[in-house]
């Protein structure tokens, strides 16, 4: 079967990594034929050779949400997850609209154009989170306020034209994700849920959530919102815990997900190979732990700045690297590590965030 991929980015490499062992074949369109999964595709096509991409693949999945209309509309018959679920995604607006509407736990929130910010701050009240609605991730294109004279760097660096939402400022007690995954038949697994931290809106680390007091609910949330959304593959859904233990969803992906990146060594099976299982028909397999997991993003190094040696000296340890040009901050590899017990996995990666980045995180 030829399974064909919108986007070229790691998640896409990592799919095709694990898509390999059920014999499937792959090809990527994307603007960078270097980019790592039109590297190991088995054919790479550009944005203007969409027709015959279209045309070759036998399903056709994606790796990211930025896709230029005209792409979708033309692979549209073909792909899974169905496109309802990336368009919401695509703004940050309509997706809250979603939410809020099917009765999912969100923040109070609002939206609107640049020159009504300072009302919709009013109603919200302070502090308050500004998010564009659109091409936003990763923390870009998102502002804390505090104050209304914080208002003045968005007014600075947006038009009239751009749409936000205003949510209120969770004071949350942390952040947590699950992902999911629907066959077509509406069989549905969630993946243990992991605990998140992040950096300046960057996922830094993060590990399996062995005694959360909220996991029937998030499992409940993430199963409801698959079928509400009719998904068939993957759905990962991030959500605040707040101090009270209640949850709030942040925001949903209909693709795989930076929070998933354990299940390569710490699942009986990897996020990336229930979503090929899913969207070609194969029984879902097995989303249980093998063992206590976590993950370390790496970010913005060249190879030959990565302590390799000491890394591998850590039992459990593996590395994933994407080959992508060194950027500030941007994500250029992985560590998974797998342990027997999550103190163990806790130890392990406290040791890989001093080595990768001569810090001292905590965490607790």
């Amino acid at each position: 079967m030829k399974v064909g991929i919108l986007g070229g980015g790691q998640l896409g490499w990592m799919t095709i990594l694990e898509g390999r062992k059920l014999g499937l074949n792959f090809f990527v369109l994307d603007s960078d034929p270097h980019a790592p999964a039109s590297r190991i595709a088995d054919r790479w096509f550009s944005p203007e050779e969409v027709d015959e991409f279209v045309r070759l693949c036998d399903v056709i999945t994606y790796e990211f949400e930025h896709i230029e209309e005209e792409i979708l509309q033309r692979a549209e018959g073909k792909t899974v997850p169905n496109l309802t679920a990336l368009r919401l995604k695509q703004n940050r607006g309509e997706e809250k609209n979603f939410l809020y509407k099917h009765g999912y736990p969100v923040a109070n929130f609002r939206r609107g154009k640049l020159s009504q910010l300072k009302g919709l701050l009013q109603e919200i009240g302070f502090p308050a989170v500004v998010k564009c609605e659109k091409l936003g991730y990763d923390g870009k294109g998102q502002y804390r306020v505090f104050r209304e004279e914080d208002i003045e760097v968005i007014l600075e660096n947006h038009s009239e034209e751009e749409s936000f939402v205003v949510e209120e400022f969770i004071d949350f007690q942390g952040e947590v994700s699950a992902v999911g995954v629907r066959d077509s038949e509406g069989n549905i697994k969630v993946f243990p849920i992991t605990e998140n931290i992040h950096d300046e809106g960057i996922l830094l680390y993060n590990r399996t959530a062995e005694r959360l007091t909220c996991e029937k609910e998030i499992v409940s949330i993430v199963s409801q919102l698959l079928e509400d959304l009719k998904i068939v593959g993957l759905l990962a859904v991030e959500f605040f815990v707040t101090k009270e233990h209640k949850v709030l969803i942040n925001e949903f992906a209909p693709r795989p997900h930076n929070t998933g990146h354990y299940t390569l060594d710490g699942c009986y099976t990897s996020q990336f190979e229930n979503l090929l299982r899913a969207i070609t028909g194969l029984p879902l397999g097995s989303t249980k732990l093998k063992a206590s997991a976590g993950m370390v993003n790496i970010l913005g190094m060249s190879l030959d700045e990565l302590p390799i040696e000491e890394i591998l000296r850590i039992e459990g340890t593996k590395i994933y690297w994407y080959g992508k040009e060194k950027k500030p901050r941007r994500k250029v590899g992985h560590i998974n590590v797998v342990s027997r017990n999550e103190s163990q996995t806790e130890e392990k990666l406290e040791k890989l965030l001093r080595i990768i980045y001569q810090g001292e995180p905590s965490l607790r």
